[in-house]
């Protein structure tokens, strides 16, 4: 027991905005280390949806495979349960505001560890709501994609894949006003003066808004295409996941809108853009193998992955 006293006292001195960015941080480095595995061994534990091979009886020539393939055919959860990533996402923005309208004793707590523990700056409060805002709307966008727009999926994926993702939108719906607490707790004890819309603010919220129509008009047109066709209209005519871009800029704008006084980033939110990027990456590039494969290299050689310029 002794040796576990400090890091208990760690643990009880670290914020909740730390937590937060450790999760993101560590989650972004396992996705990261995958690509150290030879690519059978790392299809095995990332790919799916179409790019999974039909069956866990699918064969492998590796002995590593074999056993990751054995390995993730335990715990295989229908494609479809994205769903729940953004039930989960917009169930937490109605709770995080409800919490907030009533100064709730979950918010309370959190937010009064963040502020005694952070030490730093806190982000105004009128930031704070546009933060929360953005990701209540980006949450129930994606939620109606899942029953409105996109054609349900029956391949499986992993439970792991499936619990990353709990994950990641349940410390996201925390981070996106975590790092306002100061600001929260003051609007408790008194009045705030609403501040109107600055410059950055509107630029962010344009380019916020510009990424989130665009993404839902390449779910739209995937969701439009025979079953596994070549997507080659709009963005997708240079970019093999034009929607995984708009991903990352709707993040990096909830990341610079939700960022301290004196910030250009919110450091929690960027660290969930990280992941974001790794995990969305990884998969961009496995799209764009599979297509090569099955639509021929000279189809997609001209496109990027998913930023252009960079990757």
């Amino acid at each position: 027991m002794d040796a576990l006293q400090p890091l208990i006292h760690k643990l009880t001195i670290t914020s909740p905005a730390t937590y937060c960015q450790t999760f993101f941080l560590l989650a972004t480095a396992s996705v990261l280390s995958l690509q150290l595995l030879p690519n059978e061994a790392r299809s095995t534990l990332t790919d799916y949806g179409a790019r999974r091979p039909q069956g866990s009886s699918a064969p492998t020539s590796s002995k590593l495979a074999s056993v990751l393939s054995k390995l993730t055919a335990m715990g295989q959860l229908p494609h479809s349960y994205f769903w729940h990533f953004y039930l989960l996402s917009t169930s937490l923005s109605a709770f995080w505001a409800w919490q907030y309208l009533t100064h709730g004793s979950v918010v309370s707590f959190i937010a009064e560890r963040q502020v005694s523990l952070s030490g730093g700056p806190s982000v105004e409060l009128d930031r704070v709501f546009l933060a929360w805002l953005m990701m209540a709307a980006q949450g129930a966008r994606r939620l109606y994609e899942c029953f409105g727009v996109v054609k349900p999926g029956r391949t499986p994926m992993w439970w792991v894949h499936w619990a990353l993702g709990l994950g990641f939108y349940g410390l996201m719906g925390i981070s996106v006003w975590v790092e306002g607490s100061g600001a929260i707790l003051e609007s408790w004890q008194a009045p705030t003066r609403a501040v109107g819309l600055t410059p950055r603010a509107l630029f962010t919220l344009t380019v916020f808004f510009g990424a989130w129509f665009e993404q839902y008009k390449c779910h739209e047109y995937l969701a439009s295409l025979n079953k596994y066709t070549l997507p080659d209209e709009g963005m997708f005519k240079y970019i093999i996941c034009p929607h995984y871009t708009s991903e990352c800029v709707i993040y990096l704008a909830i990341s610079i809108m939700a960022a301290p006084s004196g910030q250009t980033f919110n450091v929690s939110v960027l660290c969930g853009l990280a992941f974001v990027v790794a995990n969305l990456g990884s998969t961009a590039h496995g799209t764009k193998k599979w297509y090569a494969g099955k639509f021929g290299a000279d189809t997609v050689a001209s496109k990027w992955r998913m930023i252009p310029g960079v990757f």
